[in-house]
């Protein structure tokens, strides 16, 4: 039995997009708001994501996070036929590229290693600092091997030179990379889907004027097309629709846009 792959374009041939996203905490919903099904919100934006970029030949990084790995993987092997890693064929480059902090070495999520087996997905690990080392028993810490993760974070963004970061949820690594990519690429477009709430939603009053609130413009823009086809005189109705956010056309236009960058 032959499996059929999606037809993949070329308008991102070339071009990185770092993906920044986390599912807030329970624990920690008093700075960092969880929206509605935020599980579920963030999940849709990040899959829409991955297929947007994909679609059209383009490249994703990220790091190892356990709640994002999952979701890429599932879209990637719906685009690329897989080249096993102990394969003498001729590997293309991998669409993924992963960072990983060796302080976390022994709890890469299976999903990564399974993308890095398949040929899906590079991984690139970076030394710790100060021995610091992941501990699952530990909960005091609210950001695990914080030195580690932004020697991580800045090797990432050194090593990638992105041409757009993408911010879906999060907490404090999400501001953490934004501020890191203000600092070393300014120049870079960051888009930043607020409504999926997390440190997403903070980043308008953080950084004003250096990112784009991207599902906003694109509900806002669907919103005044509703009205001007809606007939005169009809009463508004049907709230829970009109607070739906299009995913994968909020993503289509992140890509259309990045694939027109010089």
């Amino acid at each position: 039995m032959t499996t059929s792959f999606k037809k993949v374009g070329h308008s991102l041939r070339g071009k990185t997009i770092f993906l920044s996203a986390s599912i807030p905490k329970l624990e920690r919903a008093k700075r960092f708001l969880r929206v509605p099904d935020a599980a579920f919100e963030i999940e849709q934006a990040v899959i829409s994501l991955a297929r947007a970029v994909f679609s059209e030949g383009g490249r994703l990084v990220f790091g190892g996070h356990p709640a994002i790995s999952p979701l890429v993987a599932m879209v990637v092997g719906e685009y690329r036929e897989p080249r096993l890693a102990e394969s003498v064929e001729e590997r293309h480059a991998a669409p993924i590229e992963i960072f990983q902090s060796r302080a976390f070495d022994g709890y890469l999520p299976d999903e990564t290693l399974l993308m890095y087996r398949l040929g899906h997905a590079s991984i690139t690990w970076v030394e710790p600092v100060d021995e610091e080392r992941y501990d699952p028993k530990s909960e005091d810490d609210e950001t695990p091997c914080p030195k580690s993760m932004e020697r991580m974070r800045a090797r990432m963004l050194d090593q990638s030179a992105p041409d757009a970061m993408v911010c879906i949820g999060g907490m404090e690594g999400v501001e953490s990379e934004v501020k890191m990519m203000l600092e070393r690429r300014p120049q870079t477009p960051i888009y930043v889907l607020e409504r999926t709430g997390g440190a997403a939603r903070l980043l308008r009053d953080s950084y004003p004027g250096n990112v784009r609130l991207i599902d906003t413009e694109i509900i806002e823009r669907v919103e005044k097309l509703r009205a001007e086809l809606r007939p005169r005189n009809t009463p508004v109705q049907d709230t829970e629709h009109r607070a739906l956010i299009p995913y994968p056309l909020v993503m289509q236009t992140i890509v259309e846009e990045i694939s027109n960058q010089n």
